[in-house]
């Protein structure tokens, strides 16, 4: 029985693509490179090379790409469709819900963005990479701690992300991994680095979570 839901934030329950061209210019900026139109973003976003564009070392850039992630408010931002839909079937259900954010920021600004589509009521806690783990990328150690304080065990807690750092940190924490294809990841690549279940937004969860408990 499904007890925890763990979800990553940006482009699984938000699409926040425009404030990550918007913040990885300002980052370049900062770092005396040129900056990037939306077309070329796009295009090396869904090839995961967006590297090739960074003038020093990669942990540098992105920890400061992190860190300012909520320095601009951005009008473009949306909820994943569904994703609203979701967090109040988990909450009906008696689930208990976390975000598990690689954003580099104080817990308040996340629980400000999630205030404003909506989603704070369904959340019951947030970490972010400022409650530290690894690189930034691999999150295991933060899933690890909120199976602790939650007293839930690995079978019954499912981690959704849409990045294939998201997949492996959920399988090498032993939890129930689903991709969503919301970040451009391709399904078979989510697979390969460990998601139990491929889906194409949070919008089809639910009906996911019914198959998987009907067994």
């Amino acid at each position: 029985m499904l007890r925890l839901a763990l979800f990553d934030l940006d482009q699984t329950l938000l699409n926040t693509l425009p404030r990550f061209h918007k913040i990885f210019n300002l980052a370049l900026k900062h770092f005396h490179a040129k900056e990037i139109s939306w077309e070329e973003f796009i295009k090396h976003y869904k090839n995961d090379d967006l590297h090739i564009f960074i003038p020093v070392e990669h942990r540098q850039f992105w920890d400061y790409f992190l860190e300012h992630y909520n320095d601009l408010e951005c009008v473009k931002d949306t909820p994943i469709d569904g994703s609203l839909e979701t967090l109040q079937f988990l909450k009906r259900r008696g689930i208990k819900v976390g975000i598990i954010t690689g954003r580099m920021v104080p817990r308040e600004e996340v629980w400000k963005d999630l205030k404003k589509f909506n989603m704070d009521a369904y959340v019951d806690f947030v970490y972010t990479r400022r409650d530290n783990y690894e690189d930034g990328r691999k999150r295991t150690e933060l899933i690890k701690r909120a199976l602790r304080e939650m007293g839930v065990e690995p079978r019954e807690t499912i981690f959704v992300g849409d990045y294939w750092p998201d997949m492996q940190s959920g399988r090498e924490a032993g939890v129930i991994t689903v991709g969503v294809l919301t970040g451009f990841e391709s399904e078979e690549k989510l697979k390969k680095y460990g998601a139990d279940y491929v889906i194409p937004s949070v919008k089809y969860l639910p009906t996911l979570l019914e198959k998987i408990e009907g067994k």
